[in-house]
């Protein structure tokens, strides 16, 4: 017996679809006309109102079962990956991971695969016109690929450091200066100059070499991928590669930053205070800081975007944090064919039907499953010179910063009111949907499926962009009214405060830390100073009496005497952000210098993150600026203190 999927076109309620009746008797009387209605269609029909779906039951098992045969072939494929990711909750992962991979392992279990039936209820009409005509040229991309998350390490902070080579070169220019540079073993200059040796900052701060030849790019977060490809040159990660026995390594700066982490606690929020090798991830490999055997993909699939599309190729084969999910073909395919057909606006719109929106709704996310399930173009059908097409679209795409498909005018409401104006107008396609690369690597896409007429691509197209772009703004619209609903207070336009939380809900959590105890992780063999009240001034370099002297208040004002210059100009810029009573800093005046030079790329890098979350929420300068403000002082003093300090 077949079995109906309905869905309304135009998300109408069923009340409207039933229309107004006056008693009982009537609205039983709409109600089976449209049973009947639906009974009596053997092939989809839709109305401005409604969508019916027909799907025979033998259909919808066998779709599962097919699922399920993938799935298993996917846990086949992940064992001859060489996984060595433990199945035990990494101390660096969110919690959320761990859901996510009890998930993935409980659906793939069995013969029944389960079913994505969300895209009969969700999609529009456009995916199954597409569907039926060109249904056969599609494949799930669990059929070409396989997804992986990248190393599993058990101590990001020790494996996973930042390579700071090219700052410590600036840094300390000369021979005498890197002399006096604070590395926990010191290299020579020129080896750190020729490439060959890195300078790394592990976890708690403290600097060590390390020979390149130990060491891979690591990709840590997609936070920072703007376009549809990774380089080597732009990542500021490593991560550390060694397999051979210590024995065999002997005298090299990784044998010596591989003893040091033995005696390394690394603690943070989300790992107890033992040594890095006692660590469950680590303790239960043969070798304990063995991290290699996992290979890296020729891509990156985003787990979670908002209003974005980017799917990085790989092309250097660089290594990724756990929390990142790494593509793997399984079939003879041209890469970059595979990368620019996943680029595609047609798999963008498709991929909200296997996702869910988590958090503020315009968060979609695709677990590992979602994405396996997901119908795309067949890359293997490509002819060359599609692939050259695709190739040559794909090309221009990764030479600049890929764009949201989001109508500029939604991305600026941030009221019910403003969004439901908004909604009157005409939609107007995002400028990412205007870019000609994109276009020509879509259409690219549609010869690939078939589509031979010029003219039938362009009007194809111009309803792809529609539909993507209608979509995001229901979306955006239903964000915008839960951001609202969440106001506490009753004024017609939200407030700095509801964006300002929003957007710290967005932040990343090493912007989260107040400067007290990010000073207090930073500052080596550090020491407690004691800040008083007042304007804070330091007299110029050149005062030979005073350059050491910070002064409070109001002239002469109360005098504080610093062991050094740097230690001076370094408790002068704390100050000058409002910090008042006792803060960390080094003891010694290089680590004083370096911890200042710190905190101005902190300063900078965090207020330009802000200026990015606010100019996404406010619409109005006055507004973005007030947000800024908000999230700067949170940046500074911590959102609890100052939460409590402004409801006092």
């Amino acid at each position: 017996m077949p079995t109906w999927s309905g869905s309304s076109a135009s998300s109408s309620h069923l009340a409207a679809i039933l229309g107004e009746r006056n008693d009982e008797e009537q609205k039983q009387q709409a109600v089976e006309e449209l049973r009947n209605l639906i009974l009596s269609k053997k092939s989809d029909y839709s109305t401005d109102q409604l969508r019916i779906v027909v799907k025979k039951q033998p259909d919808l098992w066998q779709e599962g079962i097919a699922l399920g045969e993938m799935f298993a072939r996917q846990r086949a494929l992940a064992a001859a990956l060489n996984d060595s990711g433990s199945d035990e909750e990494d101390e660096d992962e969110d919690g959320e991971e761990a859901e996510s991979v009890a998930e993935q392992r409980e659906l793939h279990e069995g013969d029944y695969g389960g079913g994505k039936w969300g895209r009969y209820l969700r999609a529009p009409d456009f995916y199954f016109e597409i569907m039926r005509e060109f249904g056969d040229k599609f494949v799930r991309l669990g059929e070409l690929a396989t997804i992986k998350r990248g190393i599993t390490s058990g101590c990001d902070a020790f494996f996973m450091p930042r390579d700071v080579s090219r700052e410590m070169l600036e840094k300390y220019p000369s021979e005498l200066e890197w002399s006096i540079a604070p590395f926990i073993r010191r290299p020579k200059r020129a080896e750190v100059a020729s490439g060959e040796v890195l300078i790394i900052r592990a976890g708690d701060k403290t600097l060590h070499p390390i020979e390149r030849q130990y060491t891979r790019p690591e990709l840590h977060s997609l936070m920072n991928v703007d376009r549809p490809v990774v380089r080597a040159e732009d990542l500021d990660r490593v991560v550390l590669w060694v397999s051979e026995p210590l024995e065999q390594i002997k005298g090299t700066y990784a044998y010596h930053y591989i003893r040091w982490g033995e005696k390394q606690t690394l603690a943070s929020k989300k790992s107890d205070a033992v040594p890095v090798p006692e660590r469950l991830t680590c303790a239960a490999r043969e070798i304990w800081y063995d991290v290699t055997g996992i290979e890296p993909g020729i891509g990156f699939w985003p787990k979670a975007q908002q209003y974005r599309h980017i799917v990085a190729a790989n092309p250097e084969r660089v290594d990724c944090n756990c929390n990142l999910y790494a593509l793997h073909l399984t079939y003879e395919a041209d890469d970059t064919a595979a990368i620019a057909i996943l680029n595609s606006t047609l798999v963008a719109l498709f991929k909200t039907f296997y996702g869910r929106y988590a958090g503020t709704e315009g968060n979609l996310k695709t677990e590992v499953i979602d994405a396996l399930a997901l119908e795309i173009p067949n890359p293997a059908l490509a002819l060359p010179q599609v692939v050259q097409n695709l190739a040559s679209a794909l090309k221009r795409m990764q030479a600049r910063e890929s764009g949201r498909f989001l109508e500029e005018r939604l991305r600026k409401c941030h009221t019910a009111a403003e969004v439901r104006e908004a909604a009157k107008e005409p939609l107007e396609l995002p400028p990412e949907l205007r870019c000609g690369d994109r276009r020509d690597l879509d259409n690219a896409v549609l010869e690939m499926l078939g589509v031979a007429d010029a003219r039938r691509r362009t009007e194809l197209l111009d309803r792809l962009y529609r539909e993507i772009t209608a979509h995001n703004r229901s979306v955006r619209i239903i964000e915008v009214q839960k951001m609202e609903q969440r106001r506490k207070t009753g004024a017609e336009r939200i407030s700095q405060l509801e964006l300002a939380l929003d957007a710290w809900e967005h932040l990343e959590l090493e912007w989260r830390v107040p400067l007290p105890v990010w000073l207090q992780q930073s500052a080596l063999a550090a020491k407690t100073v004691e800040l008083p009240e007042g304007d804070v001034r330091l007299p110029a370099a050149e005062n030979f009496l005073e350059a050491t002297t910070l002064f409070f208040g109001k002239k002469p004002g109360r005098a504080h005497e610093c062991s050094s210059r740097a230690e001076a100009e370094l408790l002068y810029r704390i100050a000058d952000e409002g910090l008042r009573g006792p803060v960390s800093i080094p003891s010694s005046e290089a680590e004083a210098a370096r911890l200042l030079t710190e905190l101005e790329d902190r300063l900078a890098e965090g207020r330009r993150e802000l200026m990015r979350l606010a100019e996404e929420r406010a619409g109005s300068e006055k507004l973005r600026e007030q947000v800024v403000e908000t999230l700067y002082r949170w940046f500074i003093h911590g959102k609890a203190q100052t939460s409590e300090a402004a409801s006092a």
